[in-house]
């Protein structure tokens, strides 16, 4: 057999009892081809010149689901406790530290397997590499070509792809797109990226130069000055009827920030705005499914669907001044540590994930306020379920006031906080009472209110605890030691009066009254 050398370099260095069993195998011409092409599959090589044509149509598609599912299964090496495998020295032929390709280049064979539907020549790409190349939809992949050599720079299965999105791109001095193609909504960590590839290119909204596209009926030219939308969406349309397509739309949402010095292909408006998640900047796109955060790579999608709940899926803060933050919460996948576990036979409660989004310009706040209303009900909710009853519901509360805090500012909330204050039960309501009657006098004498609202308040306990039952003696507040009894400064000037009466007499006092009255 010709094309056996990958097996029968292998044999001889495999363990004795494995090389033993694998020969007495290859007696038969059969199972020789087939643990050949099984070798070329796991390695990464061209299927043999023999195969049939079922399996070559396959072939780079499933060899890059075994890489990935092998990928998961491969344990660190026992000699480094953090998994990491260093790189030879003397290694001079190693290239750890360049970027690795989505998948193995493809050969002319594999090419030739793979029809192409619809290209873009000479279009700047960010992910998965960073360079102009040639973006080809084709039959079971997208590949990206060098313009200048032909060589396939990397490769994307078209079964992965999940979403596509259309963004005006910000930022531009001129009017620029972003397409923006996800397989995964979540970010990936580092680890996995390879297994969720992110396609990020843009174009100029109006040509600078003449664009180039290629279809089943041949090349096109697209004139210089002419729009280059269309050509995008009918790119898209190659993809995948299972690929879901999102343009942002103004109907949405709208910035209320227009950046100096900027142009916007939408020319009704930026359907997103710019905030920072940590210390990165980005933009969050507003759609009727969801929000995207992206632009940049690595970009990130939470439907609707996937949000926690009306009440807890996207929340703004209260805080005022320039800038305002974004929390989107995602629900936990199945057997995640962000469930609370519960007691019994109940289900376990989802804290989500949170994801917070900062240093947003105050003046987006109410274009927020209205997307989080009018999309709340369909919050963790997927498509053709039940819609939340209204009444369960929770209302989002109207932004706050997003101007300088003052004193006025902060007198006026506190007196919105006072009028939903509720005396307790157990006060009977008389210290409630007691408190609002002395307020309206307190312009007269405000030393004599403090004493009344002391004394009501023991005459509310003592009527509280006769309605209990006869006090105690022993348990008397005056049985206390050091306890004094009390009096309030109306009484005992009455009490004064009195004694003073009684020691002069009433005749001068009534003498005294009539003069004054004189």
């Amino acid at each position: 057999m010709a094309d056996a050398q990958f097996l029968r370099t292998l044999v001889p260095a495999l363990p004795t009892e494995l090389a033993k069993t694998l020969r007495t195998l290859c007696f038969i011409p059969s199972n020789e081809l087939f643990l050949e092409n099984f070798v070329r599959l796991l390695t990464g090589a061209d299927c043999t010149s023999d195969a049939s044509q079922t399996l070559r149509d396959e072939w780079a598609v499933k060899q890059l689901a075994t890489r990935q599912a092998l990928a998961g299964l491969v344990k660190p090496p026992a000699n480094e406790p953090n998994g990491a495998v260093k790189r030879p020295i003397d290694d001079a032929t190693a290239e750890g530290s360049k970027r690795q390709r989505v998948s193995p280049p493809e050969t002319s064979t594999d090419l030739a397997s793979d029809p192409v539907q619809f290209t873009l020549h000479a279009v700047s790409t960010t992910s998965p590499v960073r360079k102009k190349v040639n973006i080809s939809i084709r039959k079971t992949s997208v590949t990206f070509t060098n313009p200048s050599s032909g060589n396939v720079e990397a490769t994307v299965p078209l079964w992965s792809l999940k979403r596509a999105f259309i963004l005006p791109t910000r930022g531009k001095t001129k009017a620029h797109w972003t397409v923006v193609i996800l397989s995964s909504d979540v970010t990936e960590k580092s680890a996995a990226k390879d297994d969720s590839p992110q396609i990020i290119f843009g174009l100029d909204a109006t040509t600078t130069a003449p664009l180039y596209t290629t279809s089943a009926n041949g090349k096109d030219t697209h004139a210089k000055g002419s729009p280059s939308l269309p050509a995008i969406r009918t790119f898209l349309s190659n993809l995948p009827k299972g690929v879901a397509q999102h343009e942002p739309s103004t109907d949405e949402f709208k910035s209320s920030v227009n950046q100096l010095g900027s142009s916007s292909a939408s020319t009704t408006g930026v359907p997103g705005l710019e905030a920072y998640r940590a210390a990165k900047q980005g933009n969050l796109w507003f759609t009727k499914d969801g929000l995207l955060w992206g632009e940049s790579k690595p970009c990130e999608f939470w439907a609707l669907e996937d949000l926690l709940n009306p009440s807890e899926g996207v929340r703004l803060s209260p805080g005022s001044g320039r800038v305002f933050s974004v929390t989107v919460v995602r629900k936990s996948p199945p057997n995640d540590d962000n469930k609370m576990q519960v007691e019994g036979d109940e289900e376990e409660e989802d804290m989500g994930i949170e994801t917070e989004l900062g240093m947003i310009d105050s003046r987006e706040r109410d274009g927020v306020y209205d997307w989080v209303r009018k999309h709340q009900n369909m919050f963790g909710r997927k498509p053709g379920d039940a819609p939340v009853p209204e009444s369960a519901t929770p209302k989002v509360k109207a932004p706050a006031h997003g101007g300088p805090m003052t004193i006025r500012s902060l007198a006026l909330d506190s007196d919105s906080e006072d009028e939903d204050f509720h005396g307790s039960d157990s006060d009977g309501g008389s210290g409630k009472g007691s408190g609002s009657e002395d307020s309206d006098n307190e312009d007269e004498d405000e030393d004599k209110d403090g004493d009344e609202e002391e004394e009501d308040a023991e005459g509310s306990l003592d009527e509280d605890e006769d309605a209990d039952g006869e006090l105690d003696p022993a348990r008397h507040p005056l049985m206390r030691p050091g306890a004094m009894p009390k009096m309030s400064k109306a009484v005992m000037d009455a009490v004064v009066g009195m004694v003073e009466e009684d020691l002069i007499g009433g005749g001068e006092g009534d003498e005294e009254v009539d003069e004054l009255d004189d």
